[in-house]
């Protein structure tokens, strides 16, 4: 007599790392298409495919999923510098400042509809503040950066300070671009980094 074996079936939900990454995406969706005041929690649940307990699960409010997205954008954009940066030489580090700057003004062209959206800036082409605080971790991860200079000068400048002034100009830079119309934003873009380039390279003297 055979005897039949019981295999396990798949889970019936998914773990919950990946759900909550499910409403993340979803959230990310619905503030894109209707912005994050109109935006409903049931219809990020909808989208995810779950039920609105589960969106309780994972996040207290509309507010709290809505920092949690900011923060995964963020965190994003970092990890795509630091992947541009690791494509150099660790002696190169005035290429690695370069290459960090130059994705960080092409990934906020890139994604400048998302990014006015998720930080309350109202549409392209209308007047905004702009704010950055050095507890930003976008500052931070170039602070880091920075500090990787071997055998920096006397004089340069203290690695938080320059890390909150250089994102201040590129920041600022990349967000006026953006904010003005333009027919050709691909080369404005060449041309901001190239600006904010050789403006990094004389304030943290690199040539030094």
């Amino acid at each position: 007599m055979s005897v039949r074996r019981i295999t396990p079936g798949r889970p019936r939900t998914k773990p919950a790392e990946e759900r909550r990454a499910d409403l993340l995406d979803a959230a990310e969706g619905v503030f894109a298409e209707r912005g994050v005041d109109a935006a409903r929690i049931d219809e990020i649940t909808e989208r995810a495919g779950v039920a609105i307990g589960t969106f309780y699960l994972h996040f207290s409010s509309k507010r709290d999923i809505m920092l949690a997205v900011q923060s995964r954008f963020v965190d994003r954009l970092v990890e795509r510098q630091h992947a541009a940066v690791q494509n150099l030489p660790a002696d190169d580090w005035t290429g690695r400042v370069d290459a960090w700057l130059s994705d960080a003004v092409r990934a906020y062209v890139e994604h400048a509809e998302l990014h006015d959206v998720l930080y309350g800036h109202t549409p392209i082409n209308a007047r905004t503040e702009i704010q950055v605080s050095p507890e930003n971790a976008h500052v931070e991860a170039f602070r880091r950066l920075i500090t990787e200079r071997p055998d920096p000068p006397a004089d340069a400048p203290n690695p938080a300070m320059a890390a909150l002034l250089i994102h201040s100009a590129w920041y600022g830079g990349t967000h006026a671009l953006l904010h003005h119309e333009a027919d050709d934003i691909d080369r404005m873009a060449d041309e901001l980094i190239a600006d904010i380039t050789d403006l990094a390279h004389r304030y943290l003297r690199s040539d030094v």
